[in-house]
């Protein structure tokens, strides 16, 4: 079970979105919810904490981030008591991206919205997801920037091709995978991934799953394009509303960076995806 979901809190147009998966989940798995809204400011300029002196300089440039924060934790706290979720709200004084991971470490699971590019400046913005992603050793539920409606019991596509980062997301997902409507995992096969090195070890899959009350349908394809978008439009054929699938860091950058298929899912998903590294 989910015991900690924590999620992103701010401002943005998809932030109420997101404290509703994150606290329909928190509903659902009987968790505490934690709403960490962020100051902005890297934690090393105030490493005590923020508090200003009124009428300083200081104070008007750094109040206006600490009243929009607690603004996004009124939203939060509205949201989570409306449906009914033990919770509490968290000012974080640092950035978004060091400050959410670090507070990361602490919970079960992590809720954060897709990135936009209406609302990010594309030159200068962190990749949040996959900031937290390879910098928390969570899962992280990415909602995507669609909005769409939380789901109590989605049809979940899991991706598998046999790697550390797949048995992690696999494993990470189970408590979301128990109260799935229905489960298939998918293995894409190709050159780096035989069929019969997949089949040989669905039986085990299957049974690791099924002794966490899970019964998944197990499915292989050759894709004929990348496995991002054959990913995407697998989980689009089957009407599944959540993807789950390892996350992947490539090259000495890898905090930064992510591999090919990784980065397509992130990039373009119009449904939840629960990653793991």
């Amino acid at each position: 079970m989910f015991k900690t979901i924590l999620v992103h809190v701010d401002l943005s147009a998809h932030a109420p979105a997101r404290m509703r998966w994150a606290a329909t989940l928190a509903h659902i798995h009987q968790a505490h919810l934690v709403g960490a809204a962020m100051f902005g400011v890297s934690r090393a300029i105030f490493p005590l904490g923020y508090a200003s002196r009124p009428g300083t300089l200081e104070a008007s440039y750094f109040d206006p981030l600490a009243q929009n924060a607690r603004r996004a934790l009124a939203q939060f706290d509205e949201i989570a008591r409306q449906m009914q979720v033990a919770h509490e709200a968290r000012f974080v004084c640092d950035q978004a991206d060091d400050g959410l991971a670090q507070l990361a470490r602490f919970a079960d699971l992590v809720v954060v919205s897709q990135d936009d590019p209406d609302e990010a400046l594309p030159d200068l913005a962190v990749h949040l997801p996959e900031y937290v992603i390879l910098n928390s050793a969570r899962p992280v539920l990415v909602v995507p920037r669609t909005d769409p409606a939380p789901a109590a019991n989605p049809d979940v596509l899991v991706a598998w091709d046999g790697s550390k980062e797949a048995s992690r997301a696999v494993s990470a997902a189970v408590p979301l995978l128990r109260h799935a409507g229905t489960v298939t995992v998918a293995a894409l096969t190709g050159p780096d991934l035989a069929a019969a090195e997949v089949q040989s070890q669905q039986a085990d899959l299957q049974q690791f799953l099924g002794r966490h009350g899970i019964a998944p349908r197990m499915l292989v394809r050759d894709p004929q394009q990348d496995a991002g978008h054959a990913l995407l439009d697998l989980a689009a054929e089957l009407g599944c509303g959540v993807l789950v699938m390892g996350c992947y860091g490539h090259g000495k950058m890898r905090e930064l960076c992510l591999g090919g298929a990784s980065r397509t899912v992130l990039a373009d998903a119009r449904i939840p995806v629960l990653l793991a590294h």
